[in-house]
């Protein structure tokens, strides 16, 4: 199997909007919002954890043996991810501190030193972990790029140092972070301990990679049943409160990835079209970047413009932040992901 599969980008890429329109809260009682499945759309950042466990096996798994090629992961990792986190963070801490001196501001006053630890949290990449304090951090989704990284450094230090016992390994992490969830109570573990829910998701596409490793399959007849059968879980965990069922995502999540792996369908012939693989090349920036739109438009349209939460202006609201976290994200692909990211590699080769 090649490094990269093109439709599981293409998923990644609509999940990426999906988030948007979970993270599109202010009006909960909106019909956009208040639905099984704009709800409980925050699981398809599991999907990303389970991708990114797939990709990571899928172009690593047997190539860490020494430190140095242990260092050289971690580096490429700190490169993909830190440019864009650091870009995202100093952005919303200026714009922050610019709206607690105008009409456009957002919360209560929180104070310098807020925004500082926050930031410190997440650019630490501890802002899935209790280590400096549980702070919702200034771009609030950037919890689940702490959880990646961590993710990444144990993947790095089981093949290098249990190479012979590394399934094993990640099957024990997998059941340790399970019981973890299960005696906290709550399955959407976040700016505490959402690292372990990271790792758990993770393991999982590794354990998706060894499976799709040994075994080809066809299985373009079970698209459609796929996604039918992950609305239903969406449905009965939201309507029968289910929390801790929601474990059951990152194994459908796998499911998802072998079957779309493995098919040629419509949906597949889909996802990998051309819009859904720029959604899916511009995912992260999306991911990163959609919380301070998100803001910025409900500011402008109900406070600015003083318009009236109706319907239609609610669409209009996530309709715009949608489009418009498209545009920036494009800039910020380019120019701090890419462009910044290959200084920072022309810098440390």
């Amino acid at each position: 199997m090649k490094g990269r599969v093109e439709q599981l980008d293409g998923l990644r890429g609509i999940f990426s909007i999906l988030v948007i329109a979970h993270h599109h809260n202010a009006f909960k009682d909106a019909d956009l919002y208040n639905n099984f499945f704009v709800i409980n759309a925050s699981l398809f950042v599991d999907f990303f954890f389970v991708l990114s466990g797939f990709v990571i096996a899928l172009n690593y798994i047997d190539r860490i043996r020494t430190g140095n090629d242990f260092f050289q992961f971690l580096k490429k990792r700190f490169i993909r991810l830190y440019p864009l986190l650091f870009f995202t963070e100093i952005v919303f801490v200026i714009a922050n501190l610019v709206g607690e001196q105008s009409p456009m501001k957002n919360v209560a006053s929180l104070g310098l030193s807020y925004y500082f630890y926050t930031a410190f949290d997440a650019l630490t990449f501890m802002g899935s972990t209790p280590v400096f304090g549980a702070w919702i951090s200034n771009n609030y989704p950037s919890w689940s790029i702490s959880a990646e990284m961590i993710s990444y450094v144990v993947f790095g230090l089981v093949i290098l140092f249990l190479p012979k016992f590394k399934y094993f390994a990640f099957a024990l992490l997998s059941l340790i972070s399970a019981l973890f969830i299960v005696s906290r109570g709550e399955y959407l573990l976040a700016y505490d301990y959402g690292f372990v829910r990271g790792l758990l998701c993770f393991c999982f596409g590794i354990f998706t990679h060894l499976i799709l490793s040994k075994r080809t399959f066809r299985l373009t007849m079970l698209e459609i049943p796929f996604l039918i059968v992950l609305l239903a879980a969406m449905y009965a965990v939201h309507h029968l409160d289910l929390n801790l069922w929601k474990l059951a995502f990152p194994v459908l999540f796998s499911a998802g990835i072998i079957i779309f792996a493995s098919s040629d369908g419509i949906v597949t012939r889909l996802l990998s079209s051309a819009p859904f693989q720029y959604l899916g090349k511009i995912s992260y920036s999306i991911y990163l970047n959609h919380a301070l739109v998100l803001i910025l438009v409900n500011v402008v349209l109900f406070r600015f413009l003083k318009s009236e939460p109706t319907s239609l202006m609610i669409a209009v609201s996530l309709v715009t932040s949608i489009s418009l976290t498209i545009a920036y994200s494009h800039f910020t692909y380019e120019w701090i992901e890419m462009r910044f990211g290959k200084f920072l590699r022309d810098k440390w080769s």
